[in-house]
C-alpha cells in the first residue's frame, strides 16, 4: 500500500486508515484481532475520539507492545483549557501511551465555538502546552462542514 506524508506533518501514513468509532460496538477480543489485521495489511493510522465511549480504552489495550506501528490520532469535544487538559490526560491513560501523534479539536461547528477554543482560556492553550511537553505531536481540528473549515483557513491566512 502506498505511503504518503500526512498533510503538512512529517508523519508518513498509508492511504487507508482506521476510524475508531465502530470499536464501541465490539468486544476487546475483537479489537485485539482488528489491530493484528491492520498490522498484517500495512494500515498504520488510527483515528479515535474521547467521545467514542470505550474506543480509546479498547484500542489502548490492543496497542500494548504495538504502539510504535501506528500513527495515533484522537480528539476531544472540550472547548475550555481545563476541559481539554483533563481530556488529554484521560486519552493518554486510556490509550496506554506517553504521546499521541495528533490531538484534534473535535467537530468545531461555528465561528463562536472556534473563537472559544482559540481564546485565552480555550482548549487550544492546553493543546499547545501538551505539544510543548511532548505529550502530543501535532494539533488538528475537525468539523462536519467543509464550508466552516474553509472559513477558518481564510481567517488564519
Amino acid at each position: 500500500m502506498e505511503e504518503i506524508r500526512l498533510g503538512k506533518t512529517n508523519l508518513m501514513v498509508k492511504r487507508v486508515g482506521f476510524g475508531g468509532i465502530p470499536i464501541q460496538r465490539v468486544t476487546q477480543e475483537d479489537v485485539n484481532k482488528i489491530i493484528d489485521v491492520l498490522i498484517e495489511n500495512g494500515v498504520n493510522l488510527i483515528d479515535t475520539a474521547r467521545g467514542y465511549t470505550v474506543s480509546e480504552e479498547y484500542l489502548g489495550n490492543a496497542l500494548v507492545g504495538k504502539r510504535d506501528k501506528f500513527v495515533l490520532c484522537t480528539k476531544s469535544m472540550a472547548r475550555t483549557y481545563e476541559g481539554m487538559k483533563n481530556d488529554i490526560e484521560i486519552s493518554l491513560k486510556n490509550l496506554k501511551t506517553d504521546y499521541i501523534d495528533i490531538y484534534q479539536l473535535h467537530n468545531v461547528k461555528t465561528k463562536e465555538e472556534y473563537e472559544l477554543v482559540m481564546g485565552v482560556d480555550g482548549a487550544y492553550k492546553a493543546l499547545l502546552e501538551a505539544k510543548a511537553s511532548g505529550k502530543i505531536g501535532y494539533i488538528g481540528i475537525t468539523s462536519h462542514s467543509m464550508d466552516f473549515l474553509d472559513s477558518i483557513i481564510e481567517m488564519e491566512v
